[in-house]
């Protein structure tokens, strides 16, 4: 199967002056469709999608509001998305422009252990950081998230995401194993959405 490949092309914006500036094009370092382990990896555009992959709401903040994260550049997101493994969930890759350093985005990922997701009603995001850092660079994240109260009659949809993210300077890029439930992924499955993070990261920092 080909390579998602693109022209890197130089696009523009305009500056709080007036004044164009470049934008980067972040498309020839999307993660290649055939590096997905379970299907191709196809390109998402949808509305919302960034959002979702960094927690941070279009709307109100999260609560408590200093683990509402940075802002990244949303015009230059590249996302892919393709199915998952035996848990039965997607997997989806992110290369996009961060506003923010990656050890402050660490350091707000292990503080921020539970917030409610600005914009919901009474969605929950729990964070773990893994202790060990990721060899060749970047950090495991667990979340789980309970979308609405438990109560004596009834449990909220959960949902589970395994997350891999690295950066290298203004650059970063994000894995994710979404899947409903909050059950850890098996052995394989794990092995196959880190495999597909260091095609990622291979792909969106060429040497």
């Amino acid at each position: 199967m080909a390579t998602v490949a693109a022209v890197v092309l130089a696009v523009t914006a305009c500056s709080v002056s007036g004044q164009p500036v470049r934008t980067p094009d972040l498309s020839g370092r999307a993660a290649p469709a055939d590096a997905f382990p379970y299907g191709p990896g196809l390109p998402v555009q949808a509305p919302g999608v960034v959002s979702d992959i960094t927690f941070r709401p279009l709307s109100k903040p999260n609560d408590p509001a200093d683990c509402t994260p940075v802002a990244v550049d949303a015009a230059t997101a590249q996302v892919r998305v393709g199915p998952g493994g035996p848990a039965g969930g997607t997997l989806t890759a992110m290369v996009v422009r961060a506003a923010d350093s990656f050890d402050d985005f660490v350091a707000q990922a292990a503080r921020c252990g539970q917030f409610a997701l600005g914009g919901t009603v009474g969605t929950t995001v729990s964070t773990t950081v893994a202790d060990d850092g990721v060899s060749g660079g970047g950090v495991q994240l667990e979340r789980h998230l309970v979308m609405g109260p438990r109560t004596e009659t009834s449990t909220p949809p959960t949902t589970a995401v395994t997350e891999f993210v690295a950066q290298r300077g203004d650059i970063r890029v994000y894995v994710q194993n979404r899947r409903s439930g909050l059950d850890a992924l098996g052995g394989d499955e794990l092995a196959a959405t880190r495999a597909l993070f260091d095609a990622a990261r291979a792909s969106a920092f060429p040497r």
